[in-house]
């Protein structure tokens, strides 16, 4: 009998043994995944969905959805996410136009992998090696996209068959997202860059330099605009801690402006028309006909339709349809299903109750970061950065941007402390 008990409570812990093995097994798995989407972003939208998915199905098999359940709920901003993605559910049920509302929903439950990623385990080293394959693989497509942009090379896709023709001139991604990236790459190199102890610190300086090559000598105005922005912050931030970084700063920023204007034809090209759009009126510069520039058009009609319907909008993937119906714009409605500016889109659909919602996301996820007073300026700058970034286009509804987003926002919130990544 005795011996039979023994033999039992062998089996048990032998099982258990082999369970903690397999779920250990499952953790490293999902480590490896979240780092090769360090990789894959920069470059590739159909392998950041495969590693997505994977993802997902591990954090499936793990369990532990006890744990997880208490990690939501003391998240004010992952309780946000879903009251929009609910928001535009229930948008579905009013209105009389949705043609493109399974594009919304589709794009907006991408949302949901905050979950995902925030209530799993990782470990310290995973973000590390996650944000040096990030920068690398970023330095990677700047030096391509300067070579192509250069006539060093041709375009990826003579080489490649699986690379897009749209991302000819910017080597794996379209133009206005691979310099969103590589902007935010140099944000993030200056900060590792004064976070950092190592002498091999001037790697994060060299790797600023490639990116802002190529973001200023391509198409791209978002990213140029971040660029600008967020270094003058930074310009304004070491003023009274490092002046030697903040004159620095401003003594490049005017450089490689300068000079890009000078060298760039395209750069001067969208300076030039930037400045006569906003100059007259909306009126697009060397234009055959009368039709004002997209983005000035959207946010004019935009603000006339969304003060009849305030409160909750024209409901979820109305857009496109009732703009086209209340306007003689020719602009293919089909291609721009979107105002080219998140706030206007959502008060657009949802009205002043979802932007609301969506605006609560981004406080509740930037007080998560103010933890510390040495270290939240670095952090919070992502954030502020991805706001800013929604007023040119729907940068919530665009794939890779968001999930850039979400990848590099969970190792800030994980880690806390940039100084714990790069030392």
């Amino acid at each position: 009998m005795i011996t039979l008990i023994l033999l039992s409570i062998k089996k048990y812990v032998l099982k258990l043994f082999q369970l903690k093995i397999f779920i250990n097994l499952i953790k490293d798995l999902k480590n490896i995944v979240f780092v090769l989407l360090g990789i894959s972003i920069p470059i590739s939208i159909a392998a950041t969905n495969v590693l997505l998915a994977l993802f997902l199905i591990f954090w499936i098999i793990e369990g532990g959805f006890k744990k997880k359940l208490i990690i939501f709920k003391s998240s004010k901003w992952l309780w946000a996410i879903s009251s929009l993605c609910l928001m535009f559910c229930i948008g579905f049920l009013y209105g009389e136009a949705h043609e493109d509302a399974s594009y919304v929903l589709q794009r907006i439950f991408l949302l949901m992998f905050f979950i995902v990623f925030i209530s799993s385990d990782f470990q310290k080293r995973t973000f590390k090696i996650a944000i040096s394959m990030f920068l690398a693989t970023n330095f990677i497509s700047a030096c391509l996209a300067i070579a192509i942009n250069n006539e060093f090379i041709s375009p990826l896709h003579h080489y490649i068959s699986l690379i897009n023709e749209e991302s000819a001139l910017s080597a794996f991604l379209k133009y206005n997202y691979h310099n969103i990236l590589l902007s935010f790459s140099s944000l993030l190199s200056l900060a590792l860059f004064s976070r950092s102890n190592s002498n091999k610190k001037v790697i994060y300086l060299v790797l600023i330099l490639i990116y802002s090559l190529s973001i200023f000598s391509e198409a791209g105005r978002a990213g140029q605009l971040t660029f600008n922005l967020f270094f003058l912050v930074y310009f304004i931030y070491f003023l009274r801690i490092k002046i030697l970084y903040s004159i620095s700063i401003l003594l490049f920023l005017i450089t490689i402006n300068y000079s890009s204007y000078n060298t760039s034809h395209v750069f001067k090209h969208r300076v030039d028309t930037l400045q006569h759009i906003v100059k007259n009126n909306g009126e697009k510069k060397n234009s055959k006909n009368s039709e004002k520039d997209i983005r000035y058009l959207f946010l004019n009609e935009g603000i006339k339709l969304i003060a009849e319907k305030p409160i909750f909008g024209y409901g979820t993937g109305s857009f496109s349809s009732v703009f086209a119906k209340n306007t003689n714009s020719n602009y293919n409605f089909i291609k721009h299903k979107t105002p080219h500016n998140n706030f206007l889109y959502i008060l657009f659909e949802i009205g002043l109750f979802g932007l609301l919602i969506f605006l609560s996301i981004f406080y509740f996820q930037i007080k998560s970061l103010l933890v510390s007073k040495n270290i939240n300026f670095h952090l919070i700058i992502l954030p502020l950065f991805y706001l800013f970034l929604m007023l040119f286009d729907s940068y919530l509804f665009i794939y890779t941007i968001t999930v850039f987003y979400i990848f590099m926002f969970t190792i800030y919130y994980k880690v806390k402390d940039l100084e714990e990544i790069v030392n």
